[in-house]
This record gives structure tokens, sequence and C-alpha cells, in this order.
């Protein structure tokens, strides 16, 4: 693969990316004063819808944006923790652990069925939500600044 086709790659992931996080920010905004005291269906349903979008985007970010900002910039891409390393160290986070905990909230969303449990889960799914939108800011403003994608 040639040097512009993993910039292809990278900046479609990238788009990708971008596209599902607005559609997470709107899913936040809808859900994040919610009153989980006296949840009605319709907040569960916008609980849900929150959960499985910041799930995808975590996918995404991990999965394919950040695996192809490696592979652009020749950085090892052997594990997933290599990733993660990368990601804190060019400062989209402030400790690669954080990546590991959103990736892990999305794999416990995806296999939990007690209401109360899920529950749980959907507050920390609102507590996490800033955290991973400021991770992808910082990764806008690192491709600007590398001028690695067009519309940035």
């Amino acid at each position: 693969m040639t040097y512009e086709e993993m910039k292809d790659v990278f900046c479609d992931s990238l788009r990708l990316l971008n596209k599902n996080l607005f559609w997470l920010e709107k899913s936040f905004e809808k859900a994040k004063n919610l009153n989980f005291e006296s949840l009605t269906e319709e907040d569960i349903e916008k609980l849900e819808t929150l959960s499985n979008r910041f799930g995808r985007s975590v996918d995404i970010l991990i999965n394919k944006t950040l695996r192809a900002l490696d592979i652009l910039e020749l950085e090892s891409t052997e594990s997933k923790l290599d990733i993660l390393l990368m990601a804190e160290k060019r400062g989209f986070v402030k400790d690669f652990r954080q990546l590991i905990a959103l990736k892990d909230l999305r794999n416990e969303l995806a296999h939990e069925y007690i209401e109360e449990a899920l529950l749980k889960k959907f507050k920390e799914v609102l507590q996490s939500t800033p955290m991973l939108l400021e991770t992808v800011y910082r990764i806008n403003l690192y491709v600007k600044d590398k001028n690695y994608c067009s519309q940035f």
C-alpha cells in the first residue's frame, strides 16, 4: 500500500469517526440530564441509543482510526496495547488506561442484560462520553497540525 493510500484509509476512518461522534453528541445532549430515579420508556430508549453510539464510536476510534494512524506513521500495530500507548504518547489521552476503560465499558454494554446492572452501565457511558469526545477533538487537532486530511 502506498503512503497516499494509507493516508486515504486513515482519513476515511477519521471521517467515519467524526460522523459517529456527531450523532453521539446528539444522543448525549438528550440523555445527560435524565433522572435515573424515574426513567420512562422513552428515557431508556435515549440511553440505549446513546450506548449504541458510544460503543460504535469506541470501536471506530480504536480499531480503525488509531490503528490507521499508526500504520500511516509507521508505528507498531502488533497489539492493541501498542496502539493505545501511542495514543497517549501523541497526547490524545492523559493515560492509555482511559482508552482501555472505554473499550471495556463498550464490551460490558454488549453483554449486560440485567436491568439494574445495565442502568449502572448507562451512567458510566454518560460519565465517559465527554472524555471520548475530547479524545477525538485532540485527534482532529493533531491531524490538522500534520495536514493529513484535506477536510481538517
